[in-house]
């Protein structure tokens, strides 16, 4: 293949070079937006007079039959250096001399960040439609089991009884700030960086708003020097991906410890799960950890990206070459862990019995005892120390709050009365955590209202944002 500096240096390129160098069976998926980013830059040079309209009918009816050629399979990748070239060659056999002048001002070092950017700005779409459908999912669920009692637990001790709507609703939350995250990262990504060319600008006076506005752009970049040697766009969606993974990972966490034989507290459906090729009796929760395993993975493709960005000097280097890599491992396995754990979300059930077994076990109503003596008139912190004894007592009577006599706790404190066994019911400690953002029934049934709500609003923004990307035949056809 020739190489499109071969009028610089003369010889060719050694094979060992090629094969270093050669980024085609990593940005070959970036033909689409490629191709996209060509039909509008080759519109911009119609419209300042750089080709005429003729040759840009016969470059736009070439790139379709060339995006035909390529999802066909029908092209021989191997002989290509990157996608960029690869186009413009393919073209070329195509439709012949034409294809020689759509790189006209243009440079591989802004071709590739709008690359970029449409990819980015794609993906986006993408993960916040798998982010607001497991948010769905999650929401049905705390719809469902609003009225079911759960251990909350701090340092992996029992702690306080919720509602496990309320633990749901608490990931739901986790997974909204996420998606703020991405449509964040999406107005980043919103910057149209043709015109830069390599460094200095172009030499053309390529009509910018109009690129901007063919392929969707809101904003322009503004300095062709940052232009092509800036990733942050990229760094702010791999840092949402990041997020996401890491709360997967936690919930998955949780999962894993809930579905051991020692908690029990759910059931994952056999489909969801794995065996032992060794101890027939396994069932294990494998996607769970693949989910836990990956998001380490994401988390260091941040490290990576920032890393090699960290000591680059000004503009592009080939250094960048391998943030494509970095970038679709991220956005990839992401979007996947998502869309696999909101599956596997629908296909787990409660067991309900043993969950109120163990509720009953761990003193969860201490915290709501105190809570009585102060309402009663002692301090909180006497409360405190005189619930901590009764918890002392107990365990070694061996025997629970409840069932403790009156007379018992009076010699504690002579503030109990009658009504501390009803206080102490289950119910009535979610009953009494009735802040807007505590576990009562009131305060839970408002989240779910107003979770719907940001379903609905999360689902607004993404159609809006779907027509902010731009798209390849809607190009060909303002050209023509």
């Amino acid at each position: 293949m020739s190489k499109i500096w071969e009028g610089r240096i003369g010889s060719k390129t050694d094979s060992a070079v090629d094969d270093f160098t050669y980024s085609i069976d990593i940005d070959r998926s970036l033909y689409l937006h490629d191709m996209t980013g060509t039909a509008a830059y080759v519109a911009g040079l119609e419209k300042i007079g750089v080709i005429n309209r003729d040759e840009l009918k016969e470059i736009m009816a070439g790139l379709m039959d060339l995006k035909e050629k390529i999802e066909k399979g029908n092209i021989d990748y191997s002989v290509h250096e990157d996608i960029h070239s690869l186009i413009e060659s393919e073209l070329h056999a195509l439709i012949g001399e034409p294809a020689l002048k759509i790189h006209t001002g243009r440079s591989r070092n802004d071709q590739i960040v709008l690359d970029e950017r449409l990819f980015c700005k794609d993906m986006i779409i993408n993960l916040l439609t798998e982010s607001t459908g497991l948010m769905a999912g999650l929401l049905k669920i705390s719809d469902e089991q609003i009225d079911t009692i759960f251990p909350a637990y701090t340092h992996l001790q029992k702690a306080q009884p919720v509602s496990l709507a309320h633990y749901m609703l608490s990931f739901f939350d986790k997974f909204a700030r996420d998606n703020e995250k991405l449509i964040q990262a999406f107005e980043s990504c919103d910057h149209m960086p043709l015109g830069a060319a390599a460094c200095a600008g172009s030499g053309y006076k390529i009509d910018r708003d109009f690129l901007a506005d063919i392929l969707k752009f809101k904003n322009l970049a503004s300095n062709s020097m940052d232009i092509v040697g800036s990733r942050d766009f990229m760094i702010d969606l791999i840092y949402a991906c990041s997020m996401i993974m890491m709360h997967l990972s936690r919930f998955s966490e949780d999962l894993i410890i809930y579905n051991s034989d020692e908690f029990s507290y759910i059931d994952i459906e056999g489909s969801f799960c794995t065996g032992s090729s060794i101890m027939p009796q396994k069932k294990n929760p494998d996607l769970l950890e693949l989910i836990r395993g990956k998001s380490s993975l994401v988390i260091g493709n941040l490290m990576q990206i920032m890393i090699m960005l960290k000591a680059l000097p000004s503009t592009y280097n080939r250094d960048l070459q391998e943030d494509k890599k970095i970038l679709f491992d991220a956005a990839g396995e992401t979007v996947r862990s998502i869309s696999i754990f909101a599956k596997l979300i629908e296909n787990i059930s409660f067991n309900k019995k043993i969950i109120i077994n163990k509720l009953e076990n761990g003193f969860l109503e201490a915290t709501d005892m105190a809570d009585y003596l102060v309402e009663k008139g002692e301090s909180f912190r006497n409360s405190h120390h005189i619930t901590g004894n009764i918890v002392k007592y107990c365990i070694e009577k061996n025997i629970k709050i409840s069932g403790l006599t009156l007379d018992e706790l009076k010699k504690h404190s002579h503030l109990f009365a009658e009504d501390i066994y009803e206080r102490i019911e289950l119910e009535s400690c979610l009953k009494a955590r009735d802040v807007d953002c505590g576990t009562s029934k009131i305060s839970v049934a408002d989240r779910i209202k107003k979770a719907e709500e940001m379903i609905g609003s999360f689902r607004v923004i993404i159609g809006k944002l779907k027509k902010r990307t731009a798209d390849f035949e809607s190009i060909i056809d303002i050209a023509g």
